[in-house]
This record gives structure tokens, sequence and C-alpha cells, in this order.
């Protein structure tokens, strides 16, 4: 067996794991996860592939792939949460074995190994690959692109993206670009299944990344030649410099050419547009202005749904995000900060891997709209510097980046001893009994204290391996065993079913008031009408003697006198919250009063 095909297998074993470990042993977690479920569970009812709608009204957030996705699965395996995660999970598993072959062509094989690991095992990616969120859909489908494109220039130069030698330079941009119309049609195309994915930035964000790795390749090669001359001074001078030469209008339009984007915009086009015309002349124009305007060009411009945050924020989201690695980001964003000063063999990786981290980082940086999960597809590329970092340092001498591995791994086992302190706290407030999850984090304190030993008796695979199996550890710890114990504290699927048995064999219908969940949605499995006032659920009970409200219990006095003729059918704390939520419908006599009344 070839060591390429070895590593692929470890991968599919451990990805497999990670992504499939109780994959559809718990309920959706609101808010996302139910919204796009019922999504594709309502088209799929309808068997209809292009209008998304949730709870019977237009849903103008995500485009179609995920429903897709979750349409095919529904056909094969039925509704579940299992069925509607599996796209998502399936997509995740590629994700992984693409930046495998990333990280080989990059750089080599056992760095590749180490990214894959490195990017299934980080927190917050391995929690969205078992989510039903177009997000595993995208990133996979820009790793895809970012793939085939790596890939057909690596072939050209040797077969390593950087040249087989120190000394092959980029003499011209086509070095640094497929020389086929063929590999150019299968990058456009992946970046065409992006848009389908989550829209236009499926293709303005990875043209960036290249296109930006093309004008200072052709800067360096300008600057080689004698063309141009570096900026003198301090260093924001230099750095001003440095950024006119790059941005030069001249440049931009030489690098557009090179990538051939007018063909790449027919490729484009032709894969998403023919989707994006039929849902907008199905709705009259109303999901286009809707996803188009509200939310991508407002979501930038202004903070949607409480979801803001200063500059810094994803600086904090990707240290927590990309745990357990995360503690050796820092050395590693110092050692590429070191290699791009100065001429090596991986130099072009290097600052690919930068572009893509850099452009992804800074764009989202400055949106006004902020979550954790925006920035998710950068993560296969601080997946690759993690891993380049960790295997330098894993064959080098004894000496070289001892004291600050030492510092990460005791930075490791600190983090795992806070959450081991403040998971019990936390849980006692939001999910009393659940306090034994502290015990997750004793898999970092003791992934951490393991690798600094065997790192102390310079046995530094040996600490590799130890940080890669309390990374898996910890991975199928939080997502395949936490998130079954936290998700069976929610409230949605016991009140539903509570409505269902009261309801018997009978076709209720189900209403709430001043309080709404998507998750009441995919549970009830109907639609869910929303009432704003007591005067609404009158009427309401006047058309549907029979039917159910939920409410909130800190509410009940907002509903005035209609309270004395309902009856409390079911009652459950709210999933972190500190209120009941309350299953009501009309007293018996009442209800059959006015059923009889009615006939």
């Amino acid at each position: 067996m070839t060591t390429v095909c070895r590593h692929q297998l470890v991968l599919l074993l451990i990805a497999g794991f990670v992504f499939f470990t109780n994959l559809g042993g718990y309920a959706l977690f609101d808010e996302d996860e139910p919204k796009n479920a019922v999504c594709g569970r309502e088209m799929f009812e309808r068997g209809d592939w292009i209008v998304p709608t949730f709870n019977a009204q237009l849903r103008t957030d995500k485009p179609v792939l995920i429903y897709w996705l979750m349409q095919i699965s529904f056909h094969l395996f039925g509704v579940s949460e299992f069925s509607s995660r599996l796209g998502s999970s399936l997509l995740a598993v590629g994700t992984t074995l693409l930046t495998y072959h990333l990280g080989r062509k990059l750089y080599s094989p056992p760095v590749g190994l180490l990214a894959g690991i490195i990017l299934c095992t980080s927190v917050m990616f391995s929690a969205v690959g078992r989510s039903v969120t177009p997000d595993s859909v995208l990133i996979f489908c820009l790793t895809l692109a970012f793939t085939i494109y790596v890939w057909t220039v690596a072939q050209q130069r040797g077969g390593q993206f950087s040249g087989i030698s120190a000394n092959q330079e980029v003499k011209r941009l086509a070095d640094l670009l497929p020389k086929t119309w063929l590999a150019s049609l299968a990058m456009y195309s992946a970046m065409g299944l992006a848009i389908l994915a989550k829209g236009p930035i499926g293709v303005l964000l990875p043209c960036t990344i290249i296109g930006l790795l093309l004008l200072i390749s052709q800067r360096e090669i300008e600057l080689t030649e004698g063309r141009i001359f570096a900026t003198v001074g301090p260093w924001w001078r230099r750095s001003l410099g440095s950024v006119t030469q790059v941005l030069r209008l001249s440049r931009i339009i030489e690098a557009a050419s090179a990538m051939r984007v007018l063909f790449g915009a027919v490729v484009v086009l032709t894969i998403a547009l023919p989707w994006y015309l039929a849902v907008g002349w199905q709705t009259d124009g109303v999901w286009l202005q809707g996803f188009l305007g509200d939310h991508n060009l407002a979501r930038f411009l202004k903070a949607k749904e409480h979801h803001s945050g200063p500059v810094f924020y994803y600086v904090i989201a990707i240290f927590w995000g990309s745990l357990p690695w995360s503690v050796f980001l820092p050395l590693s964003l110092w050692t590429l900060k070191n290699r791009l000063e100065k001429t090596n063999i991986d130099h072009h990786s290097d600052c690919f891997v930068a572009c893509w981290a850099g452009v992804w980082f800074a764009f989202f940086s400055y949106s006004s709209t902020k979550l954790p999960n925006y920035v998710l597809p950068m993560y296969p590329a601080l997946a690759l510097l993690t891993a380049r970092t960790l295997h330098a340092w894993q064959m080098s001498s004894a000496s070289q980046g001892m004291i600050s591995f030492r510092h990460s791994c005791r930075g490791l086992s600190a983090i795992g001893m806070l959450l081991m302190v403040s998971i019990p706290i936390a849980s006692s407030f939001l999910l009393p009994g659940e306090e034994w999850l502290l015990l997750i984090g004793a898999i970092p304190v003791m992934g951490g204290a393991f690798a600094y030993a065997a790192a102390e008796r310079e046995r530094r695979s040996q600490a590799i391996g130890i940080l890669s199996v309390s990374a898996v550890a910890l991975a199928i710890s939080i997502t395949g065993i936490g998130l079954a114990s936290v998700g069976s504290h929610q409230d949605s699927p016991k009140l539903a079913a509570a409505a269902r048995q009261a309801a018997g064999t009978m076709e209720v219908q189900l209403a709430a008031i001043n309080y709404f969940s998507p998750n009441l949605v995919f549970y009830w499995k109907h639609s869910v009408q929303r009432l704003r006032n007591p005067k609404e659920m009158t009427q309401f009970f006047n058309e549907n003697p029979r039917g159910f409200v939920v409410t909130r219990s800190d509410k009940l006095e907002m509903l005035g006198e209609q309270l004395s003729s309902l009856a409390e059918v079911a009652r459950h704390r709210r999933f972190l919250g500190n209120y009941d939520l309350v299953l009501l419908r009309r007293s018996t006599s009442v209800a059959l009063h006015n059923s009889s009344t009615t006939d």
C-alpha cells in the first residue's frame, strides 16, 4: 500500500469517527439547524427543487445547495436528524481529504496528514461538520477549488506547488496558474457550486485570494529583475510602498487576464445562474431581493440580529474555534512571518496559505455582522499553517522551538483546567445534572501534559502523536457525546411529543404566542402559527377548538381573561433559559361546547 493510500485511510477512519459518531442521536439545535432542516423537508414534501420555504413562508437566508443535499438524503433515509445532517458530514470528511492533498502538494505528505487531523478535530469545524448548515458545503466547494488550483500548478512545476528546488523561480504569472482551459473549467466549476452553497462570496473571495498571490509574485519578479525597487525608510513607509506596488492597476488587469476571469464568469454563471433565475421568476424577485440585498450587502454594511463585534472579534472566535490546536497558532504565525521574509523552497506555498487566511480574515473582520462560522472557510489554511510549523519542529534540531512548544503544551493544559472549573459552574445554572461534562476538560489537560513530557525526552514524533490522539478524543467527546447530553435538555421535541400524544389520532393545529422556536416546527412536523396578541389567540381557538398553544410561563398574565378557559397540557424548562414553556389547550368543557356549536 502506498503512503498516500495509507494516509487517506487513516484520515477516513479518524474523520469518520469525528463526524458520524452518534450523528442522529440528539435533537437539532436552534436556531439554524431546524430552519435549514424544515426548509429541506418542506421542499421535499412539495417535490420542489427551486423555492426554499420555512414554516410555509419564503426563506431568503441561504441558496439551495444544502437543501438539494437534504432532499437526496430524505429520499434515501427518510426525514430525521441523521438524514438532515448527512450531507454536511460527508462533505466535512471530503474537506479533510482535500486538505491532506493540499498539504502534500504545498509541502509534503506528512504535513498533509497532520493538517487533515488538525482540521477535522478543531472544535468549531468538527461541530459544524455535523450540523444542518450550509457552512460545511461552502467549505468543501472552496477547498475543492483551491485543491484543483494547487494540484494543477504543482503538476506543472515538477510535482510540488513551490517547485522541486529552491532555485525554481516564478518568471511569469502563467507559472502560478493552470495552463489548460480544462483545469480552469474545473476550478471555476467548484466556485460556481460555492455560489449555490452560500452566494457571491463563493467566487469573489477565492478569486481575490488567487489574484493577490499573483500580484505579490509579480512584484517579486519585478524586484528580482530590477524593474522596480523596494521602498526604504520606516516600517510604515516600506509597508505602504509594498502595498502600492502590489495593487498597481496595471498589475491587477494583468492578473485578471491571466486568471481567465471572463471565462470563469461564464462557467460560474452557467452553473449558478439557472437556479437564481428560476427562484427569482417563481417568487417575483422577492427571494433575490431578500438574499442579495438583506442577507449579503446589508449584513456587511450593518449588524443584523445583534450579531456585531469589534475588529478583533475573530481573533477570539478563531482561538476558541480551533481548539485544541489554537495554542500553536501564535508560534505558527510567527514562523510564517519569518519564512516569508526570506526565500525558501516553500515560499509560494507559504504565500498562498497566507493569502487564503489573510484575505478571509480581513474581509470578515471589517464586516458589520459577525458570527464565528463566517471564518470557517479559512480553517483549512490555518490547519496547513499549524501542521507545517509542527512538522518542522518535529524534524528540527534538539533546541529549536523547544521553549515555544513547551509553553503551548502548558497553555493547552491550562485551558483544560479552565474547562474543568467552568463547565460544572455553568451546568449548575443552565444544564442541571450535566456537571459530569467537566471530564471533557481532562482530555486537553492530559494531552498537554503527556506531550510536554514526551518533548522533554526528545520524543518529538511521540509528542505530535499524543496531541493528535487527544484532539480526536476531545472532538468525539464534545460532538458525539457532549452534544447528545446537552441536546437531551431541549424543550421543543418534548413539547411537540406531548402535543401529539394529547391529540391522539386527530389532526390538530399548533400555535405559539410570546415565543417561537424553529425546532418546534421541525418536531411538530407541520407549520406552527405565530400569534401576536390574545385576540389572535382567541381567533385561533375559535377556528381550532382542539388546537394547542405554546407560550412562556413568565408571559401567562399577558393572556388576560383568556387564561381561565385554558388547560395546561405540559410544561418544560426552556433550553438554556430561566423560565418554563407551557403547552396549553382549551379546557375540555369549553372545547366541546365550541365544537358542538360549530357543528
